[in-house]
């Protein structure tokens, strides 16, 4: 209505006569409603005209456009003499399939340690055939059996001292904050090379990948792990020893670099507080390609002239770059960058800005990537892939250089383009010629965009943020399939097969849920092991391993070819789902993905808002009395198509007038003291009643106090004075006499002497 509404107000502007729009439209539609019904059951009858309704004469053009009004309008007619279309049933309307939580769960084993939160970082040492986690105050490493996963498990504590805390807290930061996070998990041959934020001090350790309990070496973490848990950061280390970080380098975060340090080349980063170089980054990830070190990221773009806007970018350094001399000293001098685009393509393209994970085939020399929208607009994703040979076409030049702050950006011919990986002979500066470094220091971002191998993006989906992805590579019955797994914001699995061809579309096959609606969490790292099929999932307070082959989930031949899933068909020998591997002769397994699955959807009841507060009655114990109460229906909405009811209280009842009463006053205490002025206490409660819903609390003191024993003064004090001295011996000689004495103060019983003697 709301479409036909707009044409028509297009097409006839308002009559000073009528009332208001909508009442022309409603007449408008109802006219028009009258003589299709009319049309379509063969009845006749006078009626007025269009033109008498709307009281102008109506020209051919605007006839015309009437007619296109008839097939717009939401639940009209197709053309003037077709059937009226009957609404869909909301019980068989096409949606994706959802595995719920309480179908899932059987399938899910989890992982959670006394103590440990933030999963955040996950890898594989495929020769033990562990999963190393790296969480917050621990490092685990989890070994596999073949079969049911079960469980040996390393564990390395790795605390923050006190002192390191200490001067955490003393910076302002919290004690969520001043933990130890781990943020570089590394497989280096036998080693594990991690990092953690130690309470804004990172620090990096060298430990025994048989025994994480056993560290080699204890060195810095400053830009190679992020001081702050929250700032994102990647890290790779090359088959000959060096550390490729892409990071925050201090404290407040306002220095982030690509740095190189550790193996045996000098260390490198990237230009310090030039904005052309990186500017506010987000990395997501890095990969060792051939000759080059590739970082995908996002940054506010430096040449974008209209507010500020973030762009995805591919950057890329030489692994053999020894940097400048005398400029560039220290400093990449291979350094590009260059922007990928994602978007929906259309007159004006929607643009998907923000890279938030990418996953790379290396035998398909394909990356795959997940994009969003801006997290200050509307929520919308897509996924697009990138060829590594249009990666590096873009970085063959040309360049998008600016000459001043105040002057366009315009594309720049590469002045040196044999000025690539390979040209240093030996590690000398041969080739680093004045110029040379001249033009790697301004020459930094490339002036083509990266597009996809294909324009339209492979997914897209309104309303949600992806915010990891992994990609498997299944064979079928035919062919090959990428299955794409995606994490949303909301804590669920994406199940998405990439397109056939560049003329087909993706396909939606299943949405993952793993944990209860009203529990779930946001996801925080995403990694799948190939050579078993399965997908790790980490979040806040565990490690989810979901197999991905769940063939005898489907109990029969429908479910199963209905499915539309590249690890599953049906065995008709076998007469159940099982996966190409378990078949018994491929000619006999059923398999056809040619169409998107489609579910009936099952709709839960969810509450509506609640009502505004009204007064109503309470009685509670026989004691009744005035309450506020509110209601909320269970019509947010309706259960549907078998759908449970609404889970929780429908009714709130606040601030009864049931007010608190005290208790009676307790006897009063002891006196203090046994003579002289002391004190004595009573007290009572406010809980005879307790004040509930809202009611006053007791007025007046809890606790009373009072003199006692005022008129019962102590006896005095009976004690010794002090010795008087010595008196003269009482014989000038021949020996003699002398004394001393003492008086007892305040009575007679004073115990001992008063009087002491002794000869001379």
């Amino acid at each position: 209505m709301k479409w036909g509404y707009f044409i028509f107000w297009i097409i006839f502007p308002p009559s000073p006569r009528h009332s208001s729009k909508q009442d022309d439209a409603r007449r408008f539609f109802s006219l028009l409603d009258e003589r299709e019904l009319g049309t379509s059951l063969g009845l006749r009858r006078s009626e007025p005209s269009l033109q008498a309704l709307m009281g102008r004469p109506i020209t051919q053009h605007a006839l015309l456009l009437l007619q296109c009004m008839l097939v717009l309008r939401l639940g009209g007619v197709v053309s003037r003499r077709g059937p009226v279309l009957l609404p869909e049933s909301p019980c068989h309307k096409t949606e994706h399939p959802l595995i719920p939580h309480s179908e899932m769960e059987p399938w899910i084993f989890r992982f959670k340690a006394e103590g440990t939160v933030d999963y955040s970082q996950l890898t594989f040492d495929p020769g033990q055939n562990e999963l190393i986690v790296g969480a917050s105050l621990l490092v685990d490493g989890l070994s596999g059996a073949s079969h049911c996963f079960s469980l040996s498990l390393q564990e390395a504590e790795w605390h923050c001292d006190e002192f390191t805390k200490g001067a955490c807290f003393s910076r302002g930061k919290s004690e969520e904050e001043c933990q130890n996070y781990i943020r570089v998990l590394l497989v280096n041959g036998n080693r594990l090379f991690t990092c953690g934020t130690n309470a804004f001090t990172p620090i990096c350790t060298n430990r025994t990948l048989t025994n994480l309990t056993e560290i080699h070496d204890q060195i810095s973490g400053m830009a190679r792990c992020p001081y702050n848990p929250l700032h994102n950061s990647t890290a790779l280390i090359t088959s000959s020893g060096e550390l490729y970080a892409a990071t925050a380098m201090d404290f407040s975060g306002r220095d982030p670099a690509i740095y190189r340090s550790l193996g045996g080349m000098p260390p490198l980063r990237t230009a310090q507080y030039n904005s052309k170089w990186l500017n506010e980054p987000n990395f997501v990830s890095s990969y060792d390609i051939g000759n080059f070190t590739y970082f995908f990221f996002r940054e506010n773009a430096v040449e974008h002239d209209c507010g500020r806007t973030v762009f995805s970018r591919a950057g890329r350094v030489c692994k053999n770059d020894i940097g400048g001399r005398f400029l560039l000293e220290d400093t990449w001098t291979t350094f590009m960058k260059a922007r990928l685009n994602c978007s929906r393509p259309g007159e004006i393209p929607f643009n998907y800005n923000e890279l938030q994970g990418t996953f790379y085939l290396p035998e398909l020399e394909l990356l795959y990537g997940i994009f969003t929208t801006n997290v200050n607009s509307i929520a919308a994703s897509a996924v697009c892939a990138f060829n590594l040979t249009a990666i590096s076409q873009v970085f063959n030049g040309p360049f998008k250089f600016q000459e001043n702050s105040r002057s366009a950006w315009l594309p720049y011919p590469n002045p040196n383009p044999n000025f690539q990986c390979g040209t240093i002979n030996s590690g000398s500066y041969v080739n680093l010629t004045k110029r040379n470094l001249q033009d790697a220091q301004k020459f930094l971002l490339m002036h083509e965009v990266v597009q996809p191998v294909v324009p339209v993006p492979y997914f897209m989906e309104d309303n949600v943020r992806f915010t990891h992805v992994a990609v498997d590579v299944v064979q079928g019955k035919d062919t090959l399939f990428h299955i794409i797994y995606m994490a949303t914001d909301y804590g669920t699995i994406r199940k998405v097969l990439s397109p056939l061809n560049r003329s087909a579309g993706s396909c939606l096959l299943e949405e993952i849920e793993l944990f209860p609606p009203r529990k779930r969490q946001p996801i925080r790292s995403l990694l799948i092991l190939h050579s078993r099929s399965e997908l790790y999932v980490g979040v806040r307070d565990q490690v989810i391993k979901i197999p991905l082959k769940r063939c005898s989930y489907h109990k029969n031949r429908e479910a199963c070819v209905g499915a539309r899933d590249p690890y599953c068909g049906w065995d008709q020998l076998l007469k159940k789902c099982t996966t190409l591997e378990e078949s018994v002769r491929m000619s006999q397994w059923e398999q056809s993905i040619t169409k998107c699955p489609v579910r009936n959807v099952t709709v839960d009841g969810g509450f509506g808002a609640w009502t505004g507060w009204s007064t109503c009655s309470h009685n509670d114990g026989g004691s009744a009395g005035s309450c506020l109460c509110r209601t909320r229906a269970c019509d947010n909405p309706a259960p549907q198509c078998g759908g449970q009811q609404c889970l929780g209280i429908s009714v709130e009842v606040a601030n009864c007038s049931r007010n608190g009463a005290w208790t009676p006053w307790t006897s009063w205490s002891p006196c203090s003291t046994s003579c002289g002025i002391g004190f004595q206490v009573r007290q009572r409660s406010c809980s005879n009643p307790t004040p509930r819903h809202g009611g006053r609390v007791c007025v007046g003191q809890n606790r009373e106090e009072r003199y006692c024993n005022e008129h019962l003064p102590c006896p005095p004090h009976v004690y010794w004075s002090a010795w008087s001295a010595w008196e003269r011996c009482n014989v000038p000689c021949g020996g003699g006499i002398q004394s001393r004495h003492r008086t007892c103060e305040n009575g007679n019983d004073c115990p001992g002497c008063g009087q002491v003697c002794h000869a001379k």
